[in-house]
């Protein structure tokens, strides 16, 4: 047993750094211009980017692996702490859905981590980084300290980096090797921008590391303490949601947990590559179809699942919380998500499959928003039975501060609104305190005269 997961582990990390080798090894021909050279760094960059991501991924679960090996040979080889939790990481089983899982089930993660003592903890915090912060099922604070050192560590590696280029942009010779090395040192840049991005978000107190995909520049960060708070909300945003993101919209969750209340946590969830505007053309990638939040719904499931997986002190109120086109990635991933009690769903095109909460599922729609009466990806959500709505115009000064309404596609959760008042309310588990009042628009009106008929192509 011992021996197969080391060579099991031996081969994953093997593969792992081929890849990486085929991915970043390469260099264009020197010299080369024109048309065609534009299009192939293109293309080398956008293959650097998705390479990276798997590669991280690669790493963690020979780590995994690795750790199965290794605490085998030290205690028994039936330890259900080890088989439960870690074995799932070589073998992934599906889920009910059929998906397979990345990684193992955040509960036997959980089960795993409680046998283990503070010193092989914290010897695995410290040495195996990668693995701790990246397995569901962790308490939130060692996932923290682990995925801060990967931060540090990758901040570091891409600092370096970034030199090395420097000196090579000075020694260029000729046209075609400069641009080489621009375009390099462009995507070098790139991913410092959203490193510093995410340890600008997380450099006050009060804030936690949850996830980390340092390559693709990717991170869940925590606003209060999931852990323990008795409500946790979960914001997965929408296209063209980016790490440079992050240090904004964490400061508008903290204005919303300090609304819900002072037993809430709010997590911003951006561990997904949401669609792009350079991305509209590719059918793969593309805002127009489910391509980007079918392949992110295992992870938030995972994600979901394992935030009361974590918890000492039983299960919390969890509310998972979508924009735009995070709604329908918030959908495509609660079949397979366990412990979500509410889902708020903000700007939404359509969603698929509608979530099986009646009664548990808020919607808001503001004036002006031409997303949300798209019906893009199923029928408009607002006229859903047993839907209960958000309201989102101004609320004067009755029974508490007076709120400020919002028109458009964005400004849902921003602070001093009545949306982001009303999601608070919803996080917090106050949804009686929700005076339900629906926006219409253009969209709505068109449906009264002419029915429900979605826009988007075979839908």
């Amino acid at each position: 047993m011992t021996a197969a997961f080391g060579e099991a582990s031996r081969s994953l990390a093997s593969a792992a750094a081929t890849w990486e080798r085929a991915v970043f090894g390469p260099a264009l021909p020197p010299g080369w211009s024109g048309p065609a050279s534009e299009a192939a760094r293109a293309q080398w960059a956008r293959l650097v980017d998705r390479g990276g991501a798997v590669v991280d991924r690669a790493r963690r679960l020979a780590a995994v692996v690795a750790d199965v090996a290794t605490s085998a040979r030290t205690g028994p080889a039936d330890d259900v702490r080890l088989t439960a939790a870690l074995l799932a990481a070589a073998r992934p089983a599906p889920d009910p859905a059929g998906a397979p899982r990345e990684g193992p089930e955040p509960t036997a993660v959980a089960h795993w981590w409680s046998g283990l003592d503070p010193t092989e903890r914290a010897r695995l915090t410290a040495g195996r980084p990668e693995l701790v912060g990246g397995l569901d099922g962790i308490p939130a604070l060692d996932r923290d300290r682990a995925n801060r050192r990967r931060l540090a560590a990758a901040r570091a590696e891409v600092a370096a980096q970034e030199v090395a280029l420097d000196a090579a942009r000075d020694h260029a010779t000729g046209f075609g090797d400069l641009q080489d090395v621009e375009t390099r040192l462009a995507g070098v840049h790139a991913r410092l921008r959203r490193l510093d991005a995410i340890a600008a978000a997380t450099t006050a107190s009060g804030h936690a590391l949850l996830d980390l995909d340092p390559v693709a520049g990717r991170a869940a960060v925590e606003s209060g303490d999931v852990d323990h708070a008795r409500h946790v909300g979960v914001v997965v945003p929408g296209f063209t949601a980016c790490a440079e993101d992050l240090p904004g919209r964490v400061a508008e969750l903290d204005a919303l947990a300090a609304r819900a209340g002072p037993d809430t946590a709010v997590v911003a969830w951006y561990d997904y590559a949401a669609p792009q505007w350079s991305e509209v053309t590719d059918p793969a990638r593309t805002v127009l179809g489910t391509g980007p939040a079918a392949g992110a719904a295992d992870r938030l499931a995972s994600f979901l699942t394992g935030l009361d997986a974590a918890r000492p002190d039983g299960p919390a109120h969890v509310t998972a919380i979508g924009h735009s086109y995070g709604t329908l990635t918030v959908a495509q991933a609660l079949p397979a998500a366990g412990g979500v009690d509410d889902v708020v769903l903000l700007g939404s095109p359509g969603v698929t499959p509608w979530p099986a909460r009646r009664g548990h599922v808020w919607v808001g729609e503001a004036r002006g928003d031409p997303v949300a009466d798209t019906g893009w990806f199923g029928p408009d959500p607002s006229a859903e039975p047993g839907v209960r709505l958000l309201p989102t115009g101004p609320r004067p000064a009755a029974s508490g501060p007076a709120t400020a309404g919002i028109r458009g596609h964005t400004g849902y959760l921003r602070p001093g609104s009545t949306s982001a008042d009303g999601v608070a309310a919803v996080v917090a588990g106050r949804g009686t305190d929700v005076v339900e009042d629906p926006a219409v628009g253009a969209g709505d009106r068109l449906r009264g005269l002419f029915g429900p008929r979605p826009l988007r192509p075979g839908a």
